[in-house]
């Protein structure tokens, strides 16, 4: 039963990864033609650029498939998700805590 799951975890991964390099696709034939954006996302993927992919998956998201910003943003950065309780926890820390707003001595 576990190789089971296992296996639909990695299917389900595949898939979500699939739909990311389609909406990366999709975000970059928004500027140049389709050949070429198919094109350009391989080489991007075989360089290891994920940074470009990334913006594109999100433009395509929300400009091709007409996704709301949060699910698109989901969809390119999955791993923001999980920062997001220590940013939180950090933000709050400083509210908490402020630094405080005298300026150091000079020294002479």
């Amino acid at each position: 039963m576990q190789v089971i799951r296992r296996l639909a975890c990695v299917a389900l991964l595949g898939a979500i990864t699939a739909l990311r390099l389609w909406a990366s696709v999709l975000g970059i034939a928004q500027f140049v033609p389709s050949p070429w954006a198919i094109a350009l996302t391989a080489a991007l993927v075989a360089c290891g650029w994920l940074l470009p992919l990334r913006i594109a998956a999100f433009w395509g998201a929300t400009a091709a498939l007409h996704w709301p910003p949060v699910a698109a943003l989901l969809l390119a950065a999955p791993r923001l998700l999980l920062m997001l309780p220590g940013l939180t926890a950090a933000w709050l820390a400083s509210r908490r805590h402020p630094r405080p707003r005298w300026s150091r001595p000079e020294t002479g």
